[in-house]
């Protein structure tokens, strides 16, 4: 079959696999994969939901033995040549309901479960009670096998009514898994994992500090740390005041902080009106050639607004223009 550009951003080993382009659309990225494969590390592991492997394969390589549960028959024969094709022989392939008391007799060794259930794809929003197999049957009937179990869930899900550490997840700067820890493998409430750095921040006793003043530095933080509401834990980690206008948030100090946490990191050039002329004569004076917008603007008028202002730029700099407040803040990307 002909490789996919998708596939290939899933897999390194794209080009051997068997898939369906909807197999894609829902497989595990293989970073993702890898990261989970080393905090659920064990002798047996059993992972409900495996679709076509890759997350199966990733615990083959830290698990002396997988057991890789689906409903799917198309999927796990999928799978079951994928494992053939990377030469993976420590997997038993097992289709049917990960409900079913037959299957989870079979599964008497396991010392951690892992679960990635099915959502439906066109949801507006995401609940627990459309996932499947059902949450709180499923937790009940492998608490026969281990309280040490682990469910993947819609990160964009607001409700979760269970006692367990909720793990955010981001990969690249862009949310990518919400994961649910129970047992002996919950290590906090909350916790947002950077990847492909591998660097985790937990909640905590922790103090946000706040400011009304700009420092001379901006930061975003990322989208695992903003979900994970960890904003106090990533403000006295980092030393950074929080600094919140509307619908800008930022973190800010007057001296350079590097830390994974942040997303985007900026230098505050200068800070003026937002009178177009007085953007552009900034602009002008820091040898301008391009600025990006961070500005509330229509998308479809963005190329028109920015041209209009980089048609009288002739430098060699790229920045970026932010409204907060009143001002326009003009911020160069370090």
């Amino acid at each position: 079959m002909a490789v996919t550009k998708k596939a290939l951003s899933k897999h390194s080993k794209a080009k051997k696999l068997h898939y369906r382009n909807e197999d894609i659309r829902w497989a595990t990225h293989e970073q993702v994969a890898e990261y989970r494969a080393q905090r659920l590390k064990c002798k047996t592991i059993v992972d409900i939901g495996c679709g076509i492997g890759f997350q199966a394969f990733a615990f083959a390589k830290t698990c002396k033995k997988v057991y890789a549960i689906e409903i799917d028959k198309e999927k796990i024969e999928l799978a079951q040549k994928n494992a053939a094709a990377l030469g993976i022989k420590n997997i038993e392939f097992i289709h049917g309901d990960a409900l079913s008391d037959k299957i989870i007799d079979r599964l008497q060794e396991a010392d951690i479960v892992f679960c990635d259930p099915e959502r439906l794809p066109e949801e507006s929003k995401r609940s627990v009670g459309t996932i499947k197999p059902n949450i709180p049957e499923l937790l009940k009937k492998y608490a026969r096998l281990t309280e040490n179990i682990a469910i993947e869930f819609p990160p964009q899900i607001t409700e979760i009514p269970f006692d367990c550490e909720k793990e955010y997840l981001s990969l690249d700067g862009a949310l990518n898994r919400l994961n649910l820890y129970f047992g002996a493998l919950k290590k906090s409430e909350r916790s947002a994992v950077i990847l492909p750095v591998a660097e985790r921040l937990r909640s905590g006793e922790a103090t946000l500090k706040e400011t009304e003043m700009l420092g001379d530095y901006l930061y975003e933080a990322d989208p695992a740390v903003v979900k994970a509401d960890l904003l106090a834990e990533l403000s006295e980690k980092t030393g950074t005041e929080l600094y919140h206008q509307g619908k800008n948030v930022f973190f800010t100090s007057d001296k350079k902080v590097k830390s994974p946490f942040f997303k985007n990191s900026f230098k505050v050039i200068e800070i003026c009106t937002q009178d177009e002329h007085e953007i552009i004569g900034a602009l002008q004076k820091h040898d301008a050639g391009k600025v990006i917008l961070r500005i509330s603007v229509d998308p479809a008028q963005y190329w028109d607004v920015r041209k209009k202002i980089e048609v009288k730029l002739t430098g060699h700099k790229t920045y970026a223009l932010i409204y907060i407040g009143d001002a326009a803040v003009i911020v160069e990307k370090v």
